[in-house]
């Protein structure tokens, strides 16, 4: 070989050193650019909205355009006519029954009875009763007045009550529009009094509702959670999801720190607690020695309020805020623990850090999305995302096949499967090798169903729930009040549940407006059915 062709040689294979460098920076670029269009976009909206303009309106494609993601099941389709119908007569009450003859009857006809034709209807008029109470003077001057029924509020019924409630909390119609409704229909009621029926003396149904998240979790030692932005007095905030199969609640806060959702677990509770648990989790996080040091000096300490919580942290010099929200989040975590939440707790959702407590496990849909927004630089990258995506989802459905029948043989090669796909696997994309790697270290969270065959493999049910509280935002906006706040919480909460529990939520709050109680509690409810079944939702 002449020295001419081996400096060829030498030439060619740096030339496509340099154009493999090139490409893989070009990929990086090109995803990078991408990012930043979007967060340019993101704020750029915000800054409309600080100016009092509209931000750049996100349409959604229609569901009748169909769908081409690969995030969502291909069904075999049933033909038209082929539906599996219920039987609508056999659950449809009759109220009144009519008999119709005919016009004329010829001579000599006979009678063979009925054949029934079932029309439904439905009645929109006031009922408006005017109570004669009886009032008898005593030999000192005072009286004795007889007493109104139970379930009035002021001068409206039960039944209007819950009707209104159930209009604007269930069926999402607006303040001004509701109003306008029972107008027309000949309530006479002002724009106050209807504001008061929606938020004020709700404690009642505020108890209730508190009661959810210690009974679902009782019944079904696993939650999916999930958050939503909100508007609360101007102001955005965060309106965070936490429920099972059994309950949904939802609590709308400030804050998206793990500290705010250790203490939405606590169920109200406002608990500062230094034992073994909150030792052990700051050894757990591998926080500084001196820290477990420090709060080990004050064991068994408990504190109630938020001022007593930062005298302590100021007389042990926690001052620095990283030190003060892990400690905080020591003592919360213990404190939970406390009151009856089990240390095994399953926590299910995306990869969001305020998550990452008790037993975590990752949502496959949300850690898929992260490939959907790769852009490939090259036919061959996009070549090779495509068949990334695929092993994906072969991964999830081997997943739910485990699921249903759980052994060690099929985990071994879902395993590998992963290993393979996660680790080992190179692409020509730098940027989707690296997508790979970072997926690869969350392997424990995705696997977790491994361990615990019940962990949900994606967090659709927490995100159907949070889509309730969206639509809410959409339609009428932010709460101006913290009663209003607690108030849209509440009857959310009590209406997904209800759902869940398969209740119809209008009989709900005409059975608790009226004080019959005929419906047990949800909480009781929820630990009754629980026992006939652990299937995830």
């Amino acid at each position: 070989m002449t020295q001419d062709h081996t400096d060829f040689i030498t030439q060619i294979q740096l030339l496509i050193s340099e154009n493999q460098a090139l490409t893989k920076r070009l990929d990086e670029q090109m995803n990078l650019v991408a990012a930043q269009k979007e967060e340019i976009q993101q704020l750029r909206d915000e800054i409309a909205v600080l100016k009092g303009q509209k931000p750049r309106p996100k349409i959604q494609p229609s569901a009748l355009e169909g769908s081409k993601s690969k995030d969502k099941e291909i069904k075999p389709r049933i033909p038209r006519g082929k539906h599996p119908r219920k039987k609508k007569k056999s659950t449809l009450e009759i109220h009144q029954e009519q008999f119709i003859q005919p016009i004329s009857i010829p001579e000599g006809a006979i009678f063979k009875g009925f054949k029934t034709y079932d029309v439904q209807d439905i009645i929109f008029k006031p009922s408006n009763t005017r109570f004669m109470i009886a009032r008898w003077q005593l030999a000192d001057g005072t009286y004795v007045c007889g007493e109104l029924p139970k379930g009035i509020y002021g001068h409206y019924g039960p039944e209007l009550i819950a009707y209104i409630i159930n209009d604007y909390y269930a069926c999402r119609i607006t303040e001004p529009l509701l109003l306008d409704k029972l107008h027309q229909r000949g309530v006479l009621i002002s724009e106050g009094q209807l504001n008061n029926i929606l938020i004020h003396g709700q404690d009642a149904f505020h108890q209730e509702k508190n009661e959810l998240q210690p009974a679902g979790i009782e019944a079904h030692n696993q939650i999916q959670t999930d958050d939503c932005g909100a508007r609360h007095k101007g102001k955005n905030q965060y309106t965070n999801v936490i429920g099972n199969k059994w309950f949904t609640v939802f609590a709308t806060t400030d804050s998206k720190s793990r500290a705010n959702f250790l203490r939405l677990l606590q169920g109200g509770k406002h608990e500062y607690l230094i034992n073994d648990d909150a030792i052990g989790y700051l050894k757990g996080l591998n926080s500084h020695g001196f820290l477990s040091g420090y709060i080990a000096l004050s064991k068994g300490d408990k504190f109630t309020t938020q001022k007593d919580w930062q005298d302590f942290l100021t007389s042990r010099n926690i001052t620095q805020a990283a030190e003060t929200r892990l400690v905080t989040e020591a003592a919360l975590f213990a404190s939970i623990i406390e009151n009856g939440i089990p240390r095994d707790l399953g926590v299910h959702g995306d990869d969001a850090g305020q998550f990452n407590a008790f037993i975590r496990s990752l949502c496959w849909v949300h850690e898929e999305r992260h490939y959907r927004k790769i852009i490939p630089a090259s036919e061959q990258a996009r070549i090779d995302l495509d068949q990334v995506r695929d092993k994906i989802w072969a991964i999830y459905r081997d997943l739910k096949v485990y699921q249903q029948s759980p052994n060690d043989t099929v985990k071994q090669v879902i395993e590998k499967q992963f290993d393979d796909l996660f680790l080992r696997m190179e692409t020509s994309s730098a940027t989707l090798n690296k997508r790979l790697r970072i997926t690869h270290g969350k392997k424990q969270e995705l696997l977790r169903v491994f361990e615990r065959p019940d962990t949900p493999l994606h967090n659709n049910c927490s995100e159907t729930d949070a889509r309730s509280a969206v639509t809410k935002r959409k339609v009428s906006g932010g709460t101006r009040s913290d009663e209003g706040k607690e108030a849209r919480d509440t009857f959310l909460s009590l209406k997904q549940t209800c759902r869940k529990l398969g209740i119809n939520f209008i009989s709900f709050l005409k059975d608790r407006v009226s004080e019959v109680f005929e419906i047990p509690r949800l909480a009781e409810i929820i630990r009754q059915r629980s026992g006939r079944t652990q299937a995830p939702c």
